[in-house]
């Protein structure tokens, strides 16, 4: 047999073999993410201005920030939560959840103008408004998404994601090339969200939901969220400053560019948030429920490799991100580069980072976010001030992408009191990012010297 007929044979294999694992398929989704997260961003700024993509970042910075302001903690609830397949209990859950979404749409609409006023950018205010949609849309979703993870079903999650993604670009590209202006990716947005909201109802088992109310359910589940709502409030501050400082200093073009980077950046951070929440937390949750025990060896030992090659990714794309910005977009686009560079090191310290932060959730230490929320703050307050005044723009971006370094810290030690702590494998991964910069680093210097055409 020859060594191209045993590829032939093999390679399907091993990928059936992953595609059958949790891991697996989320690293596979999580590649089809950023193939088609590239593919689009490549296609649409041939086809849009860069302040189209200046717009649509300060809409999603600014819908970001109400989210968080009203983040209750509904997965996290819902998940851990003894009572979490009870139908009574998931009603109560859901009409909260849709009351807050309804009111949220309604506040969007009635604030787009002075929004727009105080951005000080008129252009924003209907599509603020209308974008406002998706949260009643994402607010009457059924919460079967949710406890779906319960039931080990996160490989399923995962697929429909990439799914929905798939539906969400090829709705843009295509109004994009009718309308060639910013409603295209606008329309795209609320296009998903209904579409996401309607398959809730029946892609999963017993998804219905019913308007109840249960005084004591209510009052259990603010308890747990005033906690949620005073962690979210500091990443707010901490993840959404530069956004809403640089959205009301740079021009929509100069934005525009950071828009880029910053959707370059999240597409291995989106594969973190996704893994460790769909796979490492129920599991954490599960161990501490049945052997709390065994909780530093099941948190170190869930998706260890995927880790280490997340790393390499990150790191990858922190050191060639002016290679790859050349080889993706225009010389318009050259000036994303730097933001890339500095943004990808705080997507490598994501994964770390959450996964800290969710096995004290799992265990009820609800307040371990909160306290490595402030460590960003006291960083940021100090790191970012003195950039900004130094450097400019590119010196507050260089703060925010150096900003998990000092939580990486509190979270290590916040895991040596819990007696979680392995520093020599924390530290591998580390070393896999620094490894990966270099690397990359190093092959984008020759290619751009050789090629200055580039």
């Amino acid at each position: 047999m020859t060594l191209a007929s045993v590829l032939r044979h093999a390679a399907p294999g091993r990928l059936v073999a992953l595609g059958r694992t949790r891991s697996g398929v989320l690293a596979l989704s999580t590649i089809g993410s950023m193939v088609v997260r590239m593919g689009s961003s490549v296609i649409l700024t041939r086809l849009l201005s860069p302040e189209a993509f200046g717009l649509v970042g300060i809409i999603g910075s600014i819908f970001f920030t109400l989210g968080m302001l009203t983040d209750l903690g509904f997965q996290s609830y819902v998940v851990r939560h003894e009572r979490g397949d009870e139908r009574h209990f998931r009603d109560v859950i859901w009409t909260i959840h849709a009351w807050r979404g309804l009111a949220l749409a309604l506040l969007a609409a009635a604030a787009s103008p002075l929004i727009a006023d105080f951005m000080q950018k008129p252009e924003l205010a209907w599509p603020i408004a209308v974008v406002g949609s998706t949260f009643f849309l994402n607010g009457v979703a059924s919460l079967s998404q949710m406890t779906a993870l319960r039931s080990d079903s996160a490989r399923l999650l995962s697929v429909l994601d990439l799914l929905f993604q798939i539906f969400q670009t090829l709705s843009c590209l295509l109004l994009a090339v009718w309308l060639r202006s910013v409603w295209a990716i606008i329309i795209s947005m609320v296009l998903q969200s209904a579409v996401r909201s309607v398959a809730s109802y029946f892609i999963f088992p017993d998804a219905g939901h019913r308007l109840a109310r249960d005084r004591d359910v209510s009052r259990d589940f603010f308890a747990f969220s005033r906690i949620v709502l005073v962690s979210s409030a500091l990443s707010l501050l901490l993840f959404q400053s530069d956004k809403l400082v640089l959205g009301r200093l740079l021009t929509l073009q100069e934005f525009g560019l950071y828009a880029i980077a910053l959707n370059l950046s999240s597409a291995p951070a989106s594969f973190a948030d996704s893994y460790i929440s769909r796979v490492s937390f129920p599991l954490y949750a599960s161990t501490w429920r049945t052997d709390p025990g065994r909780l530093s060896e099941v948190y170190y030992s869930v998706g260890r490799m995927p880790s280490l090659l997340y790393a390499l990714v990150c790191g990858g794309l922190a050191g060639g991100a002016p290679l790859g910005i050349a080889i993706l977009y225009d010389d318009r686009y050259a000036g994303a580069g730097p933001f890339l560079s500095l943004l990808a090191i705080g997507s490598a310290l994501r994964f770390p980072n959450f996964a800290a932060a969710e096995v004290q959730t799992a265990i009820g230490r609800v307040k371990g976010t909160m306290h490595a929320n402030i460590v960003r703050i006291a960083w940021l307050a100090v790191a970012g001030t003195a950039g900004f005044r130094l450097y400019g723009p590119i010196g507050l971006v260089g703060a925010v992408g150096l900003m998990e370094l000092p939580a990486l810290a509190y979270n290590w030690t916040a895991l040596q009191r819990l007696g979680i702590l392995n520093l020599r494998k924390e530290l591998v991964f580390v070393a896999c990012a620094l490894a990966g910069a270099a690397i990359a680093f190093a092959a984008s210097r020759t290619i751009l010297a050789l090629m200055p055409s580039l």
